[in-house]
């Protein structure tokens, strides 16, 4: 029998949560690993089961560097498997398997199913021939389409969610990286469909009710030989993305022969992982996507007795089924850096729409003893390895104490910009030079110098805006400009500019609307900071920002636009 210390496995991504538990599952084993990544920030390099570690060009920014870096490093070292963890590197992986160095090494499915598994509209398409529930759906390819009677009654009822049908899609060298956003506004929409048009063909949902559960699985040519399932409890974001902590449930019958189908169908080799949304009230069940690859919430599959990453190595190296016994429900996995974002976003987020997943945050919390009952793990978490750990609670700790001293730095600059701004307001008589700035010179900026253009009346002032963003000639927003024409604000015709120097010259005074404004502003010169005016101070408000609208939803830029008329009012009233 073939001893594991005798195979060398190379795995890729280890960055990622799902590199380190396969790290770890594969060390513990006796398997020799090599793990990469695409800079030394991960925390798997501080595992005692690296064999050796390696740098590798990031196949986002340069494709290029990183297949040849694959093919050099396999000349190097004969790998007897290469294992991608995430989509980033397994799409490239899977388009060089026609060189002979690559043959038989790549623990990824066959061609015919990753072309089908990794598009979302296949996966919709084949649901439907296979009688599997799936949230409504539209196939948008020009922004014409969006004026379909059922996406107007799909935001009406609540949301829509955008799913680009890929979401790592390459242009020469470089990747975009798209995620599902899901909006509740039509102008909103036309804005994130617009910028994924660009790239993909997009695929509309209507939202659908529920929890997010996973049935993580091992198919031999199509037949499912080891099946889990998990339940999601937190996501982040709250609209729904990643979990942050789950738990391992019974599998439900009627998901995983939805997924069994799936996996015949494509007649599936490897690991996968189907995500379904499920709604507890109604019993109802909607497949959302296939997974292709180790998914994020791995190690709650091993920490619960069903370790993937060994099953499918001895499947595509000895070609043996996993056996033993089934794995166990009701045991947690918490993923420790992410779950502190989750505790942010609620305590930051005062939005009650039934859309976002969210939950008691003082239950939440106690939830957290289960650790200390053995019912509950953390991602990364061992005894025998525990430099994963470690790192990952040190960079956590690190990064939050860096936010806090930020925090201060910044309450004490906005108090200091208050009181100067407050002096520059009762200084204003005969400035009358007036130089507006955001980030982007197509939102903030262009309505403040609109509406002072409007309300000046008598007051010979001249105004003029611009910004930061090094590319110009940019229009408003199209949802910013239908709400700009709301408060009666016509942007159709801005076109943004790019500050220059002889603008801060001329100007008597210039307005800025945040703390990124002010610093920018140092970095091209420190000097003309004595001209300076944070517009919101001139509002009724206490607030000495005026927030960007451009990732908003419809009621923050609503909320926003009322925000500068009044900052607008009380700006101009220091005339008087």
């Amino acid at each position: 029998m073939v001893r594991p210390q005798t195979k060398k496995i190379l795995i890729v991504d280890g960055k990622s949560n799902a590199a380190r538990s396969v790290l770890q599952s594969l060390g513990a084993a006796g398997y020799r690993c090599c793990i990469a990544a695409t800079d030394l920030d991960a925390s798997t390099f501080a595992s005692r089961y690296a064999t050796w570690t390696a740098i590798y060009p990031s196949p986002l920014t340069d494709r290029s560097g990183f297949e040849s870096w694959v093919l050099d490093f396999q000349r190097q070292h004969q790998f007897d498997l290469i294992m991608p963890t995430t989509e980033a590197s397994l799409i490239p992986l899977h388009e060089m398997r026609p060189h002979p160095l690559l043959d038989d090494v790549l623990a990824i499915p066959s061609i015919e199913a990753v072309n089908g598994a990794f598009n979302k509209e296949k996966v919709h398409q084949l649901a439907q021939s296979l009688d599997i529930p799936t949230p409504d759906s539209l196939l948008v390819r020009t922004l014409e389409e969006l004026d379909q009677p059922e996406i107007c009654d799909w935001i009406s009822q609540g949301a829509v969610v955008v799913k680009p049908i890929r979401s790592k899609v390459w242009a020469d060298a470089d990747a975009a990286e798209l995620q599902v956003k899901m909006v509740s506004d039509q102008d909103e929409l036309h804005e994130v469909v617009a910028a994924f048009l660009s790239h993909t063909p997009v695929q509309l949902q209507q939202w659908v009710p529920g929890i997010g559960v996973g049935i993580e699985l091992l198919a031999n040519q199509g037949e499912m030989v080891l099946t889990f399932a998990h339940q999601r409890i937190h996501e982040v974001p709250l609209t729904g993305g990643g979990s942050s902590y789950r738990m391992s449930i019974d599998p439900p019958p009627n998901l995983v022969q939805a997924s069994a189908r799936l996996m015949a169908a494509y007649r599936w080799h490897g690991v996968a992982m189907v995500e379904f949304r499920v709604d507890p009230k109604s019993g109802r069940y909607w497949l959302m996507e296939i997974n292709g690859r180790f998914w994020g919430s791995l190690p709650l599959a091993v920490f619960a007795g069903a370790d993937f990453p060994l099953a499918l190595v001895e499947l595509l190296l000895f070609e043996r089924n996993p056996s033993g016994p089934p794995p166990r429900a009701g045991a947690y996995c918490r993923y420790f850096a992410r779950d502190i974002l989750w505790i942010k976003a609620i305590l930051v987020n005062r939005d009650d729409r039934p859309t976002l997943l969210k939950r008691p945050l003082v239950s939440s919390l106690m939830e957290w003893n289960r650790v200390w009952l053995g019912k509950e793990t953390w991602d990364g978490a061992s005894f025998r390895d525990p430099g994963p750990m470690l790192h990952e609670v040190t960079e956590t700790l690190r990064n939050e104490t860096r936010i806090v001293i930020t925090k201060v730095k910044r309450l004490a600059l906005l108090r200091d910009a208050r009181k100067k701004s407050e002096r520059r307001l009762a200084a204003l008589s005969g400035k009358r030079k007036i130089l507006v700035l955001c980030y982007g010179n197509i939102c903030r900026s262009p309505y403040v110098a609109h509406r002072l253009q409007q309300q000046m009346g008598a007051m010979d002032l001249e105004i003029r805006s611009s910004g930061f963003h090094q590319k110009t000639n940019r229009p408003s927003p199209l949802f910013l400009q239908n709400a700009a024409k709301r408060h009666g604000i016509d942007l159709d015709a801005h076109r943004s500019s790019i500050i220059r120097h002889e603008d801060l010259v001329w100007a008597d005074q210039i307005l800025v609307m945040d703390q990124r404004n002010y610093q920018q502003l140092l970095e091209m010169d420190a000097a003309f900071a004595e001209k300076v005016i944070w517009l919101a101070v001139a509002g009724k408000g206490r607030s000495v920002e005026i927030a960007d609208p451009y990732d908003l939803d419809s009621k923050a830029v609503e909320e926003i636009l009322s925000q500068m008329d009044d900052c607008v009012t009380g700006f101009l009233a220091y005339y008087s």
